[in-house]
């Protein structure tokens, strides 16, 4: 009996040493199976609770929108893609194809500002409006203090670069034609990815900061609007005193999840190693008005109280300070920043004023040239 439970006992903490021992590969303060050495739990101190990609590690395995990846076991960073998926989706009768006018049919007009909000110690936003080649973009940072605002200012110098070298050189996959003009915004997007990647990868203070991104090129001679994002930054387009989202944001609440998870996101830049890129194809209307922000504005403002603001509000500038204010008024809780640009005729260049008509209270849904992050 007694040497009977001695061999217990010793088998015991046999068992246990080789419990303690496995240990380190998956305890939350060391990497798990298929994480990256960057990848840990969330950390309190972040600023922007997006950066939590609760589903997967935030450099490995980010959830891809249409694809479930296992974990790779691999102690280094896995290898990024290079060629990112671009999904096309095209509103009304965008996909028609028009020839080139060898004059602009239309003309646009742009405003915008950045704040940092109420709660927020930094500002992480970056702004582009990059006139002369009818390109802007905003970006939100996250990581906090550890590099938020780096990231969204390398993902808007890669744009602003790309156009102004003519620099579009990425590889695209999609399962349908890309518009020449779609493709190179998508591969001026790739550069900020690749940008903010390596920038995360050869510095350990930065190694969790991303940022989303939206951004839209306006073909005025082609009179086509090419609208890329990644992330939940949004892109709405008012029309005839209507508002509408074009953009859908990559988040867990599209794959149905709902609950306080929902918001985490599915695809940043910089983060994601599978990136996939949404490219939104629209044929602009003379007193259309395209507003692109961060989520910092959608927040805390409802749609409908955006559209009442866009509608009423003739002067684009006031225009954009007025949404600013109603985020703040709001509690201000994250950084907010608006661009708005207006489609003019040809022959009202110059004309600085939304010519949109009042509202139509039937269309109203019920409630439910860089500029850099100013502080």
């Amino acid at each position: 009996m007694l040497i009977g439970l001695a061999l217990l006992a010793v088998g015991v903490a046999l068992l246990g040493y080789v419990v303690t021992a496995r240990q380190p590969a998956t305890a939350g303060s060391e990497q798990q199976a298929g994480e990256p050495p960057s990848s840990a739990a969330h950390d309190s101190s972040d600023t922007d609770q997006t950066l939590v990609m609760r589903m997967r590690s935030a450099l490995g395995e980010a959830i891809h929108p249409d694809q479930h990846r296992p974990a790779k076991p691999s102690r280094e960073f896995p290898a990024p893609r290079w060629d990112p998926r671009i999904v096309v989706a095209y509103e009304d009768e965008a996909q028609e194809e028009e020839n080139t006018s060898p004059q602009a049919r239309i003309l646009v007009s742009a405003c915008g500002d950045t704040d940092r909000g109420q709660r927020r110690q930094e500002n992480d936003d970056s702004l582009l409006v990059l006139r002369e080649h009818c390109l802007f973009a905003v970006a939100d940072g996250m990581g906090g203090y550890a590099g938020g605002s780096v990231a969204s200012g390398l993902a808007v110098e890669a744009l602003k670069h790309a156009f102004e070298q003519a620099a579009f050189q990425a590889e695209l996959r999609s399962d349908r034609p890309v518009p020449r003009r779609g493709s190179e915004l998508a591969s001026s997007i790739m550069r900020a990815h690749q940008a903010v990647f390596s920038a995360a990868r050869a510095s350990p203070e930065h190694r969790k900061m991303g940022t989303t991104l939206v951004a839209a090129r306006f073909s005025p001679n082609k009179q086509r609007v090419y609208i890329g994002h990644v992330g939940d930054s949004r892109c709405y387009r008012l029309r005839h005193g209507s508002l509408r989202q074009l953009t859908t944001d990559q988040n867990l609440r599209k794959l149905g999840l709902a609950g306080p998870h929902a918001d985490d996101l599915l695809q940043a830049i910089g983060v994601t190693v599978d990136l996939s890129i949404d490219l939104i194809v629209d044929i602009p209307q003379v007193g259309d008005v395209y507003l692109l922000c961060s989520d910092g504005l959608n927040k805390m403002v409802s749609d409908r109280k955006i559209q009442e603001t866009l509608a009423q509000q003739r002067d684009l500038e006031a225009a954009v300070y007025g949404l600013i204010e109603l985020a703040n008024d709001a509690g201000g809780k994250d950084n907010v920043s608006v661009i708005l640009i207006k489609v003019l005729d040809r022959a009202q260049h110059g004309l600085v004023t939304i010519p949109s008509p009042p509202p139509d209270p039937a269309a109203l849904e019920p409630e439910p040239s860089a500029f850099k992050a100013r502080s």
